[in-house]
């Protein structure tokens, strides 16, 4: 049996619903520009997702590496031993015990359901089945996979991905522990990994690079802790790229009669964007560095009058007392300790009085 076309005009399910019903083993090339890609099916089943004949670009290797089950030192090791031994990749794993025979069993039945999951998102491209049970690859571990469950399963993945994308809008969005939050305790791998990542600091894109979870799976568990109440959105509609804060530097000091409706303007677009990010991205750079020296470019009066807006623009008051700056994240201890000793400040919540000492 030979298959080949475009993905505009026979869709991908359909290619493997084919192949499943009429039970045929060979290999389903597929090609979207650059990016290339097999499916080997015995008897109609998936057995691999992997061409041995592109070691380089074998997706078990990223897969293994992204998941936690190697190192990038053994990655590496392993590599050697390849180009010196031409030994096949999962031979190499198990006779190196690098990974055990079980675990490597149901990393390879991972890495297909996540290929499985990339391969449907293209729209576009050609494909070729050959149906040669010749070319149907065996390696030292072998699995024999549903593809009808593996399509369900990436189509359920699909759907639910777009769901926590409403929600989980952005990469650099952050997460950070709900106060008072208790955890369950059914709570899934996935979610007991992801839940300590969850520290208010760090961006979606670095709990799925530090999760040892593909990208679906951090998504799922993030949006159900969400759900659950357990954890809550610290930085909302985020930048593409989270950078540190600037350090206090001004090239050229605006007009004192301007500064204030400057900085106004650019509070409010802040919040526009971050949806009150301004918090986390102070207490952020204090963690991150040490807290810079006051610039004496602006004024002390107004660099306090900018802090009180920007607490009142978030909390709907002023603050009390100025400690409350710090306290909640809003000014580093030192800026607060700065202020404290330089003016009286009063405030009932509403309005606010502050004067040189």
């Amino acid at each position: 049996m030979a298959l080949q076309g475009n993905l505009d005009d026979f869709s991908l399910p359909e290619i493997l619903q084919l192949i499943s019903v009429q039970q045929k083993s060979g290999v389903l090339k597929l090609t979207a520009g650059s990016d290339v890609a097999v499916i080997f099916f015995e008897g109609g089943r998936v057995v691999s997702t992997r061409d041995r004949r592109r070691n380089a670009r074998d997706p078990l290797k990223t897969f293994l590496v992204q998941t936690g089950y190697i190192t990038e030192a053994q990655l590496k090791q392993i590599e050697t031993i390849e180009a010196e031994s031409r030994r096949e990749l999962t031979d190499i794993l198990l006779t190196g015990n690098y990974v055990p025979g079980d675990q490597l069993s149901g990393a390879l039945e991972k890495q297909i359901q996540d290929t499985f999951h990339q391969l449907l998102t293209w729209k576009q491209g050609t494909y070729h089945f050959s149906g040669d049970a010749k070319t149907v690859p065996k390696f030292a571990v072998n699995v024999r996979l549903n593809t009808e469950g593996l399509l369900m399963e990436s189509m359920r993945r699909l759907d639910e991905a777009a769901r926590y994308k409403e929600v989980l809008s952005s990469p650099a969005m952050v997460l950070r522990p709900k106060a008072l939050a208790v955890p369950p305790k059914d709570m899934t791998a996935e979610e007991r990994r992801v839940l300590p990542l969850v520290d208010g600091l760090r961006p979606l894109r670095d709990i799925v690079a530090q999760s040892k979870l593909v990208e679906f799976e951090v998504y799922e568990a993030a949006h159900h802790l969400l759900e659950l109440g357990i954890v809550e959105v610290s930085l909302g509609a985020a930048p593409p790229k989270v950078t540190p804060i600037a350090k206090d530097e001004v090239k050229a000091p605006p007009a004192r009669s301007m500064s204030i409706p400057v900085a106004i303007f650019f509070l409010l677009l802040s919040i526009a964007i971050g949806r009150w990010a301004t918090p986390a991205l102070y207490v952020r750079a204090e963690r991150a560095r040490p807290a810079p020296a006051l610039s004496s470019s602006i004024d002390d009066s107004q660099r306090l009058a900018l802090a009180l807006e920007v607490y009142h623009s978030i909390r709907g008051e002023y603050p009390t007392e100025l400690r409350a700056l710090s306290r909640e994240g809003y000014l580093p201890p030192a800026a607060v300790s700065f202020f404290y000793s330089r003016f009286d400040y009063h405030s009932d919540g509403t309005t606010y009085s502050k004067t040189a000492r």
